[in-house]
């Protein structure tokens, strides 16, 4: 075989390599992912997952025992940020547990049931004390999703559907925050426009002791 022949019959070789990793190749732009999946991406669970016993099932303060928890908004669109605070309220230094002590309720046929579940191999908190003077405390901020709420100790294990959810912390007494989670294009509900619970902190909210 000549040269030129040898060099055909490279090329031929070549060619059978290269075509089936085009045609397997990807058809999305460079940088892209084929394919997103879905917006909110609920995590693995085994269902063995535990519930942490934080709060109760009826209502709870916003406001005790020289602290505050207090929500940036009453009413949060599926997917967007939405914060938390809890602040000693109180003229001197007061102690909490650690600031995971936490859940996320969601009310079902009038009861509140805790969504953020302990993952399978892992219960309870650790006893810790830590101190807090006149004006601090702790700050939470998260996604308002099933992804969003599944962070740190936590999972949530099913889609979050638009309704009346709270925040609880587990102090002494536990406190709780209601806001009102919608859709996108819902209207938040007249029970939700009237709530006590508002955005920011003041004075009367201070002093408030609704129940959520």
């Amino acid at each position: 075989m000549d040269g030129r022949s040898r060099s055909l019959a490279l090329l031929a070789v070549l060619a059978v390599a290269v075509i089936p990793a085009c045609l397997g190749a990807s058809s999305a732009p460079e940088g892209e992912s084929a394919d997103l999946g879905p917006i909110e991406m609920a995590p693995t669970c085994t269902g063995n997952e535990t519930t942490p016993g934080v709060g109760s099932a009826g209502g709870l303060p916003a406001a005790a025992g020289g602290f505050e928890l207090t929500a940036n908004r009453s009413v949060v669109a599926r997917g967007e940020p939405v914060a938390f605070e809890l602040t000693n309220v109180a003229d001197d230094r007061r102690t909490t547990g650690t600031r995971h002590r936490y859940a996320l309720q969601r009310r079902v046929d009038g009861d509140w049931r805790t969504v953020t579940l302990f993952p399978e191999g892992r219960s309870g908190f650790n006893a810790t004390a830590l101190a807090h003077e006149s004006g601090d405390g702790f700050e939470w901020s998260f996604r308002a999703s099933t992804a969003g709420f599944s962070t740190g100790k936590f999972v949530v294990c099913e889609r979050l559907p638009a309704g009346e959810y709270r925040f609880v912390y587990d102090g002494s007494p536990a406190l709780a925050v209601r806001f009102e989670l919608v859709g996108a294009g819902d209207s938040p509900s007249a029970a939700s426009t009237a709530s006590s619970t508002q955005s920011g902190r003041s004075t009367a909210s201070r002093s408030a002791v609704s129940t959520a």
